[in-house]
């Protein structure tokens, strides 16, 4: 059955280099949204990762942490060494393809600890009837945060435990070390992207769904300019 062959091969080249999908299409929706949060996500790919994978390696220098080149192993494809068709031996402490998805996954179980704890002051309203909307907005803000953060955190170990036992090219040590550090330095980087704006701008919109239309400080404003008659 070619069709089903081709839908095989496709999902299949579609999980080798999805740390590539997911950067590429951050950065493109980085681009077209113009949210700040999306864009230091990219840059983080883009620049965190790989020097944060390479001081792991640095530190993890040892011969029990090489894995030989494959098809399967390779993030970005390479033209394999004279004499050997699969190229140099790399580092899996961790590898490159579990650094990038730990990464991405850390960042977006930030943004959703951060809409989680968001904080509302219900002080300033007056009407009971408008502060019993609010306080229902902020539930459901919370409800779907949670179901958000567990179905992070479900697709993480499951994308993990599929890459670990499909492909054969991680160590169990390497996956841990991604999740821990990589992980770690995905939250670590939505703080970083915090203090550059990007709290109020989460990747989801479930802050601005729950925000009402009717409060002043939600209209639209602009500058215009009014002539003399």
């Amino acid at each position: 059955m070619p069709v089903l062959a081709t839908i095989r091969s496709t999902i299949l080249l579609a999980f080798k280099y999805l740390p590539l999908l997911l950067i590429s299409f951050v950065g493109f929706l980085a681009i077209g949204l113009g949210n700040v949060s999306l864009f230091m996500l990219f840059i983080g790919h883009a620049v965190a990762v790989p020097a944060v994978t390479e001081v792991m390696h640095l530190i993890n220098n040892g011969g029990n942490t090489l894995m030989s080149m494959n098809d399967v192993s390779q993030l970005v494809p390479l033209m394999p060494a004279s004499g050997d068709s699969y190229g140099t031996a790399v580092n899996i402490y961790p590898g490159y393809w579990m650094a990038q998805i730990s990464f991405f996954f850390g960042y977006l179980i930030m943004n959703a600890i951060d809409i989680l704890q968001m904080k509302t002051d219900l002080s300033v309203i007056k009407n009971a009837k408008s502060k019993d909307a609010l306080n229902m907005k902020i539930q459901s803000r919370k409800d779907k945060a949670s179901i958000l953060l567990a179905n992070l955190i479900f697709f993480f170990l499951l994308i993990s435990v599929v890459r670990y036992y499909a492909t054969g090219t991680e160590h169990v040590f390497g996956v841990i070390i991604a999740m821990i550090v990589l992980g770690g330095a995905g939250m670590g980087w939505y703080w970083i992207a915090s203090l550059c704006g990007a709290n109020n701008s989460d990747i989801f919109g479930i802050s601005i769904q729950m925000m009402s239309a009717g409060t002043a400080q939600d209209k639209p404003k602009a500058c215009v300019y009014t002539g003399k008659p």
